[in-house]
């Protein structure tokens, strides 16, 4: 490793919510060994981590760059293509981007050739096959206008996208799953390419006294499936009205936030918060019968990995970039992925039934994982 520290641009596109993207940008904010400062399209600091308040935070976009940074797949075409500032990239060696699709745009104008790294926590969601069917079938089979504007948005990204992936030098994904949506769309073909897990602190979490609910830890939108888990939880709890189910994450989208509040109403073992702190996050994980993770094609996932360091049970979808990890622990109870909305009620619910029958060993078994800055800093320092 070279021993001299790099002087380094970091840039994530919108610094909005506590979720696993700022969690990484965080963790290389203060343990990286070489000098980051950060730029960025939003930063909205009510909404996200407030260590972020502890370092200078560089917003680089027109003043839409808030509101615009929460519109779905449109905020894909228009932002990147506005005319944004330059990064002073003479003062840096080498500038790293954070994108899960759309912030590699910067290079249009923010280019450092043979220094320019990107760290992938996926490439854009929206655009990749499985993930277009499933959108068709569940957000746009009564939109036919919409449906018809999301495919066109979808095509036009991908020019500009292999156009701005060209002058991405080396390219460092979260997890195979998200490495291999880069391999289908032929983004990474003679390029240097490296997978490393998202930082995860993972020793604080405690097993504690089982108090009879199942908890779900996630953003609050459409690909997480909250709506889906509730209905499935309204058919399984007819037979089992001892437990209780409690929903919790950011509302990233106020309309679904609604509809989840609405669809939730008077069923009194269905509990939604969508504000929790990370000390009443941990004790929730410590009590709760077991943790849910539903989110279609997640990209990595923390959750999971918390929910079994916490020696609790583990009910998830069998498809996402953490199931590489958890695959063969003893505490993973698998939910079949199914692609339709009314198949995916049926199968959690059975799932969920078939739970309460299962047996798991009472040791908590470690999840074990490579340092994240250790082998960023590797990478950076070439």
């Amino acid at each position: 490793m070279d021993s001299i520290p790099k002087k380094i641009a970091l840039f994530h596109p919108w610094i909005k919510s506590k979720g696993g993207a700022e969690r990484v940008i965080l963790e290389l904010l203060k343990k990286s060994r070489h000098n980051i400062d950060i730029y960025t399209w939003a930063y909205d600091r009510e909404n996200t981590f407030q260590e972020f308040e502890n370092y200078k935070i560089n917003v680089i976009s027109p003043l839409l760059g808030k509101k615009m940074s929460r519109f779905y797949i449109l905020r894909g075409l228009f932002l990147p293509l506005s005319i944004l500032k330059k990064i002073p990239l003479s003062r840096y060696d080498k500038l790293l981007i954070s994108t899960s699709g759309i912030a590699e745009f910067l290079t249009f104008r923010n280019y450092k050739r043979g220094r320019t790294y990107a760290y992938v926590h996926t490439p854009l969601r929206e655009a990749s096959d499985k993930i277009v069917k499933w959108n068709l079938e569940n957000r746009y089979s009564q939109k036919p206008l919409s449906k018809y504007l999301y495919l066109i948005a979808v095509k036009t990204y991908k020019i500009f996208e292999k156009i701005a992936w060209k002058r991405l030098d080396v390219v460092i994904f979260n997890s195979k799953l998200s490495k291999s949506r880069a391999e289908e769309r032929n983004l990474i073909i003679n390029k240097e390419s490296h997978v490393v897990y998202p930082p995860l602190s993972l020793s604080e979490f405690k097993t504690g006294e089982d108090k009879k609910y199942f908890l779900y830890v996630s953003r609050l939108n459409p690909p997480k499936r909250q709506d889906v888990l509730i209905e499935a939880w309204k058919i399984f709890s007819e037979k089992h009205k001892e437990f209780k189910l409690v929903i919790i994450g950011t509302p990233e989208n106020e309309r679904y936030y609604r509809e989840l509040l609405k669809s939730s109403a008077g069923i009194r073992s269905i509990e939604v918060k969508p504000y929790v702190s990370d000390k009443d996050l941990r004790t929730l994980y410590s009590h709760c019968t077991a943790g849910l993770f539903i989110g279609y094609q997640e990209d990595f996932g923390i959750v999971p990995l918390e929910i079994l360091s916490s020696g609790k049970p583990l009910i998830a979808v069998d498809e996402g970039g953490y199931v590489e990890l958890v695959k063969n622990h003893p505490h993973f109870h698998a939910i079949k992925e199914r692609h339709t909305r009314e198949e995916m009620i049926r199968e959690i619910a059975t799932e969920l039934e078939s739970f309460l029958k299962k047996r798991f060993p009472k040791k908590v078994e470690k999840i074990k994982v490579k340092s994240f800055i250790n082998e960023m800093d590797q990478i950076l320092g070439k």
